[in-house]
């Protein structure tokens, strides 16, 4: 069974990452298959996701928060996967059972963590307080007094708070100062945009770089000339190239050699995110890792479609996607300094012309939307069936990039 997979990142308080929400759908009808129940095909899809990807993969080391049905706790379904990694999400819909909250403390005293999805306490719920870590609040859908009604509630228990759905600084600011220390939400790639403020002169080197090597009749001799001329993306890439990942027989030390090695996709892609590391420096690191993400989901479904552009062109368009929040300046402004063709800026700038939907496939790649993803892709004519392998190869790629 052909699986979806989105992932939402979740933050301490310092913008670092703290692990991922993981989000699993059927990808070829986008639901259930018919005549199997939900807990038997959420097992298989975890199953599936997880042998086949594996976790590290999926969550680059850190927890995943996984949803679970009251049949899948009880049954010990969760304690399946590692508990250094793996954080049992109960659903709101699961009731505080006897033999619900038996599996719950058994996964507790193996070192599993659990976290309350969406909880609203109550005299029903209450039970469920004893084996919680980690109690969700979703800002959208819970009214402010009963936000501060749970968070001292949490506090006097020792319970860890994580917000979910914190859009705005205002909003993260404002639980941050309640207790609240972990958070979810799209916050940190919303852009604060400082007035009067310019861009480095060093992270517009970088952004020209990036731009030039993006350009459809650049070869190697002319991206040699580029990419030389700044010592530490040519050592970050020699160290990369020679590192176990490409398993060489001998060193190589020619830069050169090495973008003949590669080809030049894979140069543009290399150096493209080393550089970007470089001006996300000051921002949260998950930035960069999204605009990796962006920029290789983008790509990889331009393989399948039938547009007449340059593959090169759609990770461009996905890496450079979060550049306004990553530089806190207006997406119009950073585009009149970079030589990006037409069709990509005004994507990135108006949300137009033929590269548009990309993005908006992105998007709904990234918060679980699976019907507005489907929508989407028959829009840019990509295929339903290729969508799970693209997310794979793509999460895949991901955890092995120099970033």
């Amino acid at each position: 069974m052909d699986s979806h997979i989105a992932r939402q990142p979740i933050l301490d308080n310092k913008k670092n990452l703290y692990g991922y929400e993981l989000l699993f759908r059927d990808g070829s009808q986008n639901a259930m298959p018919d005549g199997m129940d939900g807990d038997t095909a959420t097992s298989q899809l975890l199953s599936s996701s997880f042998f086949t990807i594996g976790i590290d993969t999926l969550t680059n080391g850190k927890y995943a928060f996984i949803n679970f049905t009251e049949k899948l706790i009880t049954q010990g379904i969760p304690r399946l996967f590692p508990c250094n990694r793996t954080i049992i999400e109960v659903l709101e819909t699961v009731p505080a059972t006897q033999e619900v909250i038996t599996a719950l403390t058994a996964a507790r005293a193996q070192g599993y963590i659990v976290a309350l999805d969406d909880y609203v306490f109550n005299s029903t719920s209450a039970p469920l307080l004893q084996v919680a870590d980690i109690i969700k609040v979703d800002l959208m859908a819970t009214p402010v007094r009963e936000v501060k009604a749970l968070a001292k509630m949490a506090t006097e228990r020792g319970i860890t708070l994580l917000a979910e759905k914190v859009e705005t600084k205002k909003s993260f600011e404002w639980v941050k100062n309640l207790g609240f220390s972990l958070f979810q939400g799209y916050f940190f790639c919303r852009p604060e945009i400082i007035s009067g403020k310019e861009i480095p002169a060093e992270s517009l080197t970088l952004l020209k770089l990036m731009a030039e090597l993006h350009q459809p009749d650049a070869d190697l001799h002319a991206i040699e000339a580029l990419i030389s001329r700044d010592v530490a993306i040519t050592f970050k890439l020699l160290c990369h190239l020679n590192s176990a990942w490409y398993g060489l027989k001998r060193p190589i030390s020619s830069l050169i050699e090495a973008l003949r090695m590669l080809g030049l996709d894979e140069i543009r892609r290399l150096v493209g995110l080393i550089a970007m590391s470089r001006i996300t420096s000051k921002a949260p690191r998950e930035l960069l890792r999204l605009s990796a993400v962006r920029g290789r989901l983008c790509e990889l479904a331009s393989h399948h479609c039938t547009m007449d552009t340059e593959a090169s062109e759609f990770f461009a368009l996905g890496i450079f996607s979060l550049i306004d929040t990553i530089l806190n300046r207006p997406m119009v402004e950073v585009m009149t300094h970079l030589p990006l063709p037409p069709t990509t800026i005004s994507a990135l700038t108006r949300g137009e012309g033929p590269m548009a939907p990309f993005l908006q496939f992105i998007n709904a790649f990234e918060h679980g939307e699976w019907e507005d993803m489907s929508q989407v892709a028959q829009r840019i004519r990509l295929p339903e069936a290729r969508i799970g392998g693209i997310i794979t190869d793509t999460l895949i790629w991901a955890g092995n990039i120099p970033i």
